[in-house]
Formats: C-alpha cells, structure tokens, sequence
C-alpha cells in the first residue's frame, strides 16, 4: 500500500464509517483487532529516526514522561532558548531507564499521517491531531487519566496493555467547575493492543497504558468535538450586536427596570433562535477548519496565471469550507477568510458554498448554480480576484 493510502474507513475495517458514527461516536469504547503490519505504512520507526534526525522536534512537541511525571528537558534537550537542539546521548539514556517518548502533532511533520488525519477530519467533522507514543521498559508514561477529547488510538509497531475505566463525570470538559472523580470500579476493558489494532475511547473515560518490556510504538488521533458551552460562548458574542446587550448596568438601580432588562435579553435570545443559531454555530466551525497545505510545485504558478476556462479546477487555499453570512434585502452576501471580511453577490453564495480547500470543483460546475447567465462573466472576474488575493487556487487536471 503506498505511503497515506490509508483511510478512516480502512482503520475501522469491518465495523464501517456509518456503523462507527451511529453506534460508538462519543458514547463506548470500541477494540478492534487488526492484522500485524496494517498501518506500518501510516508511520514506523525508521519515519521517527528520520524526524529526530533532520527535524529535532523543540519542547513541547516532543516530552518525555515517567511514571506520569515530565523528565527534565534539560536531560534530552541542549543550546538556549531559540535555538534548542536534540541531545541524542541524553535521550537513549533516559528511554532505556523506563521514560515513554512522546510526540505532539505528528501531522505537521510526517505526510502519510497528515493525509490519515485529514481523512479523520473529513470522516468526523471536527478537528483532529495526531500524537506519538514510544515505550522500552514496563514504566507508564502517564497515571490513570481521562482526555477532554475523543481518543483513537492505533498500535503502530509492538504491543500495550491497556485498562479502560467507566467515566465518573458525564461529558467532563477540560476547563470543568467540577472535579471528576477518580474511578473505584473494576476496568470495564482490559487487554494488550498488538501492531495493527485499535482502540477507540469517547471523551472522559479513565485509561492508562503500559509497555511490556519490549519496543512499542503507537499513535493516538484526538478528535476535539464541539460542546454546548462552545455554543453558548459563541452565541453570546453574536448578540453583541444588539444594543440592549451592550447597556451599562450601573443605571439598573430599581428591580422593575431590572426585571423589564432581563425580559429584554430573554426576548433577544428568543428571536434568535428563530434563525437557528446551532446551525449557524456548527457551520461556522467547520468553515474554520484549515485544510492542509497542497501545493503543486512546479506547475502550481504556471497554472494559477494562466486564463480560466470550463474546465479549471477551483479550490480554496487554505480552509476547508467558506461560512456566508447572508442578510434579507442586501444584494452582497460576506465571509471572513485571512483574518479579513470579503463580499460577493448574493447570486454567487451557492457557488461558493461548494468550495472546499480539500476538493477541487470545476468552473463550470460553480457558474452552473447562478440562475441569472448574463452574471457569469461577473462571477469569472470574482474568481479571478479572489485567486489573485491569494485565497483560491486555480487548478488543471
């Protein structure tokens, strides 16, 4: 299988994406045994010597934990402050005294593993990050813990005992007011994951993981899902727009005014639900989402001067999709992107809907979706522009 062929759907194997999503996305542990070898093309050994060697990973990316507690970096890490540099002697000594290796963000360094994570992304709908884990001896790297995130966690190379246990908080955050507890009860899973399996953990329940004396290497997606506090945040900020939600309260002296200002919010709240401000919330989450560079050196500026025709593939340069904000009565619809607001006519916003900075479309599939014909040569322009700027790419096959 060549290098990032692998796939979402190909790491739960017989389950399947939909059973997956509808049966064990964010409610229970799923264990999947796999054949030996199945994911040695996503990342190996000899793809971590490699990144050691040429891309010494400073601090945080690459830690060193024992027995839940960080070794000092100064045991693995020489130079100053800017210009900190791998000190391969220390980092053998202590990976052979019992310390697991980890390893942040391993997407932004190994290709195979990006496109892996992209396919999560895809699959998910959320963002994810891909993280390493090398053990030698029988110590943990870290005590019995739970994440704030969901968990899927393939066993790349050698084995790991795991003991899974039941959440003691429901849906705990990372930012919680309340502590959940650690559990008391027996694990409800506990088994060795060998080269080829994968375990699947939902947000909040306690895990801990041990070498077995032996070379293991596995890693771990996490998939940040979004919560209702997120929503709450975010829909609080769009009422700012209101200027009743902008009045000082230092005049609300009297518990009538008080109570006719507190009537006023709720009537805020309820008028904008109207419009169903969840949608809005998950629409403009996932527009945020930033798509993986992709870029087509050499023929990558040949293609992006060259005229539109029919069949240009368009795509966006750096995000995965575009949230437009459309008001009844205005003739220009909006969309942030590059930190800065852009406008585009209200005839163009299913076309634009239908950019992806994963997939390309043709031209003349987006021109199709624009009713009024005489307004394509407008839309042609609009495209042009926007490539211009730097936010679209212009593609052939």
């Amino acid at each position: 299988m060549p290098a990032g062929d692998m796939n979402f759907e190909q790491v739960l194997g017989s389950v399947g994406a939909a059973h997956f999503l509808s049966e064990y996305w964010t409610k229970k542990p799923l264990y999947l045994k796999g054949a030996q070898g199945r994911f040695a093309q996503v990342f190996s050994w000899a793809d971590l010597n490699q990144i050691l060697a040429w891309h010494p990973p400073p601090q945080p990316q690459l830690r060193l934990f024992q027995e839940g507690v960080m070794v000092d970096l100064r045991r693995y890490i020489d130079g100053p402050v800017g210009n900190l540099r791998l000190n391969p002697g220390g980092l053998m000594a202590m990976l052979a005294q019992g310390a697991t290796m980890i390893m942040d963000g391993v997407q932004e360094v190994a290709p195979s593993v990006q496109d892996l994570t992209s396919s999560f992304e895809n699959a998910l709908s959320c963002t994810c990050a891909a993280n390493l884990y090398a053990g030698w001896r029988t110590q943990k790297g870290f005590n019995i813990h739970w994440d704030a995130h969901e968990v899927f966690a393939l066993q790349l190379s050698g084995r790991k005992r795991w003991q899974v246990f039941a959440p003691t908080r429901i849906d705990p955050l990372a930012d919680d007011i309340e502590n959940a507890p650690p559990p008391k009860a027996q694990p409800i899973w506990e088994g060795i994951l060998s080269d080829g399996d994968v375990l699947y953990l939902p947000r909040g329940f306690w895990h801990v993981a041990y070498p077995l004396d032996e070379p293991s290497l596995h890693m771990t997606w996490s998939a940040h899902t979004f919560t209702g506090v997120e929503f709450l945040q975010w829909w609080m900020r769009t009422l700012r727009r209101h200027p009743e939600a902008r009045t000082s309260l230092t005049r609300l002296q009297d518990p009538e005014a008080r109570k006719a200002y507190a009537t006023k919010l709720v009537d805020l709240l309820a008028a904008s639900t109207q419009g169903d401000p969840l949608d809005q919330f998950l629409r403009t989450q996932q527009a945020a989402r930033r798509a993986y560079p992709r870029i087509r050196l050499p023929q990558g500026p040949v293609e992006h001067s060259a005229s539109l025709t029919p069949k240009t593939i368009i795509r966006l340069a750096n995000h995965c999709g575009l949230f437009i904000e459309c008001e009844a009565g205005n003739p220009m619809a909006k969309f942030s992107l590059g930190g800065s607001y852009w406008y585009i006519r209200t005839e163009f916003v299913a076309a634009f809907q239908r950019l992806s900075g994963v997939q390309g479309v043709r031209l003349q599939e987006l021109a199709a979706t624009i009713s009024d014909k005489s307004l394509v040569p407008m839309f042609h322009s609009t495209i042009e522009a926007f490539a211009g700027a730097g936010l679209l790419f212009k593609e052939c096959d």
